[in-house]
C-alpha cells in the first residue's frame, strides 16, 4: 500500500514541529526581513556607508573582491570596509545570521543608519558598486531617491508664492 504524502514529508523532515519550524524559516528568508549592522562590530556610525565582506583566503573571486573594495575605499575615505575571513567553522557560524550559507564572497552594504541596502553574493561590477557607494554618501537610497523624511513635496513648494 502506498504511503500518503504527509507521511512521506514527515519521514523526510522528521516531526511535525520540525516541519512547522522549517516552513517558518523558509518564509522569513523569502520575505527578506531587513538586515541591520547597527548593533554589530561591523558598523561604523561616522562612516558614509559600511561595507562588510565575508571571504575565504583560497577563493579567487574573494581575492578580486577585496582588491575592488580596497580601490573603492581608497577613492572614498569616509567608507568603512570590514573584512571577515570565514576559513574556520567558528567564524562561519558567526556569519550565518548575515546570510552566509554556502557561497563566498558575501558583500553587505549598509547605509548611514546601519540598514543593509544591498547584498552581493558574487564579485560586483565596479561601476555599479561605485555608483551605489556614491549614492549612499550623498544620503540617497539605493535607487537614487531621497529618503521619505527628506523628500520635499514639490507641489506645495511650487505653490507657496501664489
Amino acid at each position: 500500500m502506498p504511503k500518503s504524502t504527509s507521511l512521506k514529508i514527515q519521514t523526510m523532515f522528521g516531526s511535525p514541529l520540525r516541519i512547522v519550524l522549517l516552513v517558518i524559516l523558509m518564509t522569513i528568508s523569502v520575505l527578506g526581513i531587513p538586515l541591520s549592522l547597527k548593533n554589530t562590530p561591523y558598523f561604523h556610525p561616522k562612516a558614509s556607508a559600511s561595507v562588510v565582506i565575508f571571504y575565504t583566503s583560497w577563493c579567487p573571486p574573494c581575492k578580486r573582491s577585496i582588491v575592488l573594495l580596497d580601490e573603492v575605499q581608497h577613492n572614498h575615505p569616509n567608507l568603512s570596509v570590514r573584512r571577515v575571513c570565514v576559513d574556520d567553522v567558528k567564524s562561519q557560524k558567526q556569519a550565518l545570521p548575515f546570510g552566509l550559507s554556502e557561497s563566498v564572497p558575501l558583500i553587505l552594504i549598509a547605509d548611514r543608519s546601519g540598514n543593509v541596502v544591498k547584498r552581493f553574493k558574487t564579485l560586483p561590477d565596479k561601476t555599479l558598486f561605485t555608483d551605489l557607494i556614491v549614492r549612499l554618501e550623498e544620503g540617497r537610497l539605493e535607487n537614487g531617491t531621497l529618503p521619505p523624511e527628506q523628500r520635499v513635496d514639490s507641489w506645495k513648494q511650487n505653490r507657496k508664492g501664489m
